[in-house]
């Protein structure tokens, strides 16, 4: 899978700024995931599944340090060049979600977007539980991800899952992730939702 991301590396800013389009404003999208993490400044945030690190340059330029871990070179080395043209400095470390190589305890916000539903639910689970032991007491875990729609925009978003995605992002959206979240010992759910219930945006915090 990661060869896979590495290939597409090049071409995914473009892939998630058309999908973004349909759904509302890629910016709008990203303000809002943002949004959660306030207040940023010297705040101590970890991107998970970082990608091109998109919304960890967003955290960067509200003050925060920056750490983003992904599994694809490919994704890590467009990241690199994106923030050296923003001038910023960015932590940008290949590592494996289910085992993150930090110590526990260290960081303010973790950040999940659209990375759940590309791995299996057992592994879901094991990311989340890094993700308890690497934040803080206190800190909050924003996690941006699809939700199963209604209506037209249900219709529209299988089409999507058809052709786009595959079957772990089945298995994420049968997913109970309130009551998983639980279960490893987060607390304050809080779910709000984006483009007519498709995309949602859960935070929750470490006691």
């Amino acid at each position: 899978m990661n060869r896979l991301f590495d290939h597409f590396a090049p071409l995914y800013d473009l892939g998630v700024s058309l999908l973004g389009g349909l759904l509302g404003g890629e910016r709008r999208i990203r303000e809002g995931v943002v949004s959660r993490m306030e207040p940023l400044k010297g705040r101590r945030v970890l991107e998970v599944f970082c990608g091109t690190a998109t919304l960890s340059l967003m955290a960067s330029d509200r003050g925060a340090r920056v750490t983003g871990v992904d599994i694809s070179e490919g994704m890590l080395r467009i990241a690199r060049e994106k923030a050296e043209r923003r001038g910023r400095v960015l932590s940008l470390v290949r590592g494996d979600g289910v085992s993150l190589p930090f110590k526990g305890s260290v960081f303010d916000r973790v950040v999940i977007s659209l990375g759940l539903h590309e791995v299996c639910s057992e592994s879901v689970k094991g990311v989340l539980g890094e993700v308890l032991r690497v934040l803080k007491p206190g800190g909050r875990t924003i996690i941006f991800d699809f939700h199963r729609a209604d209506g037209m925009a249900g219709v529209l978003q299988r089409i999507f899952f058809i052709f786009a995605e595959g079957e772990t992002a089945r298995m994420w959206m049968d997913l109970d992730i309130q009551s998983l979240l639980g279960r490893l010992g987060f607390r304050n759910f809080r779910r709000d939702f984006l483009a007519k219930g498709a995309l949602q945006i859960l935070t929750v915090e470490r006691p």
